[in-house]
């Protein structure tokens, strides 16, 4: 598990990245698989 701190920062950085009007779906799709694998939540 994050702690508290890793977690807003995740969640900001992850919030950013899904609710973006520059990147491709494509992008942000692969962006969301990276993030969860990054904390351990494979798809």
């Amino acid at each position: 598990m994050l702690s508290e701190d890793q977690q807003k920062m995740f969640n900001g950085f992850y919030g950013s990245a899904r609710n973006n009007k520059i990147l491709e779906p494509k992008t942000t799709l692969m962006i969301h698989l990276a993030s969860a694998m990054a904390v351990s939540c494979y798809p």
